[in-house]
């Protein structure tokens, strides 16, 4: 089965009633068109097309580069529907992108910028305030920054008593090495100590 977006709940029982198989469609029906998922499917040929059109635009970002596509239907009494699936070309494509270098982040962004963005971001560090800033000015429709930190290589995390007597600049840098398996970086602690002055 495609993928549901994460937006899509499970439909159970649709206005209260049970689910309904092809074989429970009479024969005199030309169409069936069926709604909520927003993925277009074919359910079955017989005893009609039976089909979930889906959505026409994308909802969330795990439809990206999904097709998508309107139905039409002709229809003639006694006759055989026709469905002609016209492929939907206009909009802004919604792309889900991960890189591990900042240059090749901006050389993609900067070739599609017709697209919506959700931009995840593999580094070892947080990004600084310069980098976040060369890639939001590389593309005008990034919709979602993701940052996703390695943790530092063979360390484990262990419970350790609070020693108060520290400062609270160490007591910050113990948690966060606790917390994202390395130690804040420069910009990072300059502004927890700008937090903690005021």
């Amino acid at each position: 089965l495609p993928e549901e977006p994460d937006d899509e709940k499970p439909i159970l029982h649709v206005g209260g009633v049970q689910a309904i198989y092809p074989k429970n469609i009479p024969n005199n029906i030309q169409y069936v068109a069926l709604g909520h998922l927003h993925r277009k499917q074919k359910v079955s040929n017989q005893p009609c097309s039976i089909v979930y059109s889906g959505s026409p635009v994308s909802y969330s970002f795990s439809e990206a580069n999904q097709t998508k596509f309107v139905c039409v239907v002709d229809v003639e009494p006694g006759v055989e529907a026709k469905v002609n699936d016209i492929v939907l070309t206009k909009g802004r494509k919604l792309e889900r992108k991960k890189f591990d270098n900042i240059n090749e982040a901006v050389t993609w962004l900067e070739t599609n910028k017709e697209s919506l963005v959700e931009l995840t971001m593999i580094s070892d560090d947080f990004l600084t305030a310069e980098e976040r800033k060369r890639l939001k000015n590389a593309h005008d429709h990034i919709i979602t920054m993701i940052p996703e930190v390695k943790s530092a290589m063979g360390e484990k995390k262990k419970s350790t008593s609070i020693d108060i007597s520290r400062s609270m600049e160490e007591l910050f840098t113990d948690y966060f090495k606790h917390k994202q398996g390395q130690s804040p970086n420069e910009e990072l602690l300059d502004l927890f100590k700008e937090v903690i002055s005021k």
